[in-house]
């Protein structure tokens, strides 16, 4: 269990460096019209999913020490999953944040 749970971390990470590097391959910003990438601030929304990633690693690395298998996937999925959801819901309602000024 912890080496799977080790793998997924790791992966976890190394996608999260990905969107940092590159926060343009996130989801829907290349089928926008450039009118409306131009208003986005990339950079910064990159940074936020790459940083609520990061964050949701040390749920993962200790989902193996659930004692029942439903708080042992709602560690190594949910958590980091939520984290993200959350992340959707707060560019989104707080839209001026991120654009740029």
């Amino acid at each position: 269990m912890f080496f799977g749970a080790l793998i997924f971390a790791v992966v976890w990470c190394l996608i999260a460096l990905f969107l940092r590097r590159y926060p343009e391959t996130m989801a829907g910003y290349n089928i926008m019209p450039k009118e409306k990438r131009a208003k986005i601030d990339i950079e910064r929304v990159g940074r936020l999913v790459s940083n609520a990633m990061f964050s949701g690693v040390p749920s993962v690395l200790l989902s193996p020490l659930m004692p029942s298998k439903e708080l042992y996937a709602l560690m190594l999925v949910g958590v980091p999953a939520g984290l993200l959801i959350a992340v959707a819901i707060y560019v989104n309602v707080r839209k001026e944040k991120f654009s740029k000024q």
